[in-house]
């Protein structure tokens, strides 16, 4: 009887305990894309380091107050997007950290965006300790925004921003009309 009994206390402690956050350790754009859909509250996927060239990064995904997703570098700086990559985020409680932006340009107009689309913008989110650094369209004429807010209630910090060269903003909040 008292088997009976310890067994069901502990199938029971195992339904109702909160799933632990897992993190995922992705080595290239099939992985990441394939971790950003699985992805919950308080997960956090982390880019190996070394050179990630033409990543358009797409980062979605809906976290919670005290738990975001979170998207880092392995470590802080040790992933350089080059060529043609760019980032987006579109969701609720994002917070992107570590990467940097280097010897290259955005496909789109913007290198960091607080939106997916024209329709999906992030919320509550957070790009930190980022740096973009001469990421510059090769005609001097061609505008870009390096950093673009859209939403409610997101922020950037601790990031650094250098080089800018061609026609464009740095940083730039769009509100709603």
């Amino acid at each position: 009887e008292f088997r009976r009994v310890l067994f069901r206390s502990v199938a029971l402690s195992a339904l109702t305990a909160p799933a632990l956050a897992s993190d995922l350790l992705v080595r290239s754009p099939e992985e990441y894309a394939a971790a950003v859909k699985r992805a919950q509250p308080g997960d956090t996927i982390t880019l190996r380091n070394g050179e990630w060239r033409d990543f358009q990064i797409l980062f979605t995904g809906k976290g919670l107050p005290g738990k975001p997703i979170r998207l880092q570098a392995q470590t802080k700086g040790g992933v350089i997007l080059t060529g043609q990559s760019n980032l987006r985020l579109g969701g609720e409680y994002l917070e992107v950290s570590g990467l940097v932006f280097r010897n290259g340009r955005t496909p789109s107009g913007h290198v960091i965006a607080f939106r997916k689309d024209s329709k999906t913008f992030a919320s509550n989110s957070r790009v930190t300790e980022v740096v973009i650094d001469r990421y510059n369209q090769p005609d001097r004429r061609a505008e870009d925004i390096w950093v673009a807010i859209y939403g409610q209630d997101n922020r950037v910090d601790h990031s650094h921003f250098e080089g800018k060269a061609n026609t464009g903003v740095t940083l730039a909040v769009i509100r709603d009309k």
